[in-house]
């Protein structure tokens, strides 16, 4: 019987997905405030990459000892990084150039691009459960992305769907890192992905995307806490996966859309309409549907501990 920290997995995945809602609320205020969205992945990972610093300083002051680590894992850290990076750059684009909710939705549609590549990838057979799944997942996409409702341009959905597919090859490799690496250090890792694709970002020739605007006062304090949710939140991320089966805590984090439709609202977005509320709502049944299998699985083999 496999042992895990069942309820704290829950319960970090779900501080986790609030974590991530509020770092992309502070996001979008600050788009709102005209700072490109490539300064914002900048920013907010050099926040990120000194947090991490810190907490390494204070475990080696600390002198608590290491845990032994597997050698190797390299090429899986590499594309989970490149990929997790990607991703982030596309959603902070999407929520300079959207509502909150919507391009949250986009990259949580990762599980329906998950199922694809293992079919396509690693030879994994599509039954019909999944097909079906799969099928409703891209329907509720196909809703939402609808530009004559909800007013999204081709290249806003181009980078929502890109966003949804660099989520899911990042995280197919996420769950196999903890034999090789510890929490801390793939968190101080994406963060120093991130930091560099953002700096790079920075001179795309684009109005609101790249560049660089002198923040003030106010908005170094969105800059923060956008920095302070990120890595809580991404810390969390990596703890719910670690220490509870990945079919079990990975439905948890559709949380994330509920939460972001809600602060996006608070932030000034409009109602979602009944195209969209369909949409994401298929989108997350899909996702549920294809995670049913593992949940059910895991959840026999569990002997929950602490």
């Amino acid at each position: 019987m496999a042992h895990y920290r069942l309820t704290s997995g829950i319960l970090y995945m779900l501080t986790s997905s609030f974590c991530f809602a509020l770092m992309n609320a502070f996001a979008k205020a600050l788009s709102q405030h005209h700072i490109p969205s490539m300064q914002n992945v900048f920013l907010r990972s050099l926040v990120m990459v000194f947090i991490m610093v810190l907490i390494y300083l204070y475990q080696f002051s600390s002198h608590k000892p290491k845990k032994q680590m597997k050698k190797g894992g390299v090429k899986k850290l590499i594309i989970r990084l490149s990929m997790g990076g990607f991703a982030m750059l596309c959603i902070f684009y999407n929520i300079a150039t959207m509502p909150l909710g919507i391009a949250i939705a986009f990259a949580q549609s990762m599980p329906l691009y998950a199922v694809l590549m293992g079919v396509l990838f690693l030879g994994e057979k599509l039954n019909l459960m999944s097909f079906v799944a799969t099928l409703v997942g891209f329907v509720g996409l196909l809703l939402m992305s609808n530009p004559n409702v909800n007013e999204l341009s081709f290249v806003g959905i181009i980078v929502g769907i890109l966003s949804g597919v660099c989520m899911a090859a990042a995280f197919v490799t996420l769950r196999s890192l903890r034999e090789y690496f510890s929490n801390e250090f793939l968190v101080f890792a994406f963060g120093l992905s991130t930091t560099f694709l953002g700096f790079l970002g920075l001179w795309i020739p684009i109005a609101g995307v790249g560049g660089f605007t002198m923040p003030n006062m106010f908005e170094w304090v969105l800059i923060l806490a956008m920095g302070l949710s990120g890595t809580v939140a991404q810390f969390f991320l990596n703890k719910a996966y670690m220490n509870a089966p990945v079919g079990v805590v990975a439905p948890i984090d559709y949380f994330r859309i509920i939460f972001s439709v809600l602060l996006g609202i608070a932030l000034g977005d409009a109602l979602p309409n009944l195209s969209t509320i369909l949409g994401m709502g298929l989108i997350i049944v899909g996702g549920l549907i294809i995670a049913a299998p593992a949940l059910m699985s895991d959840i026999k083999k569990i002997n929950p501990v602490a």
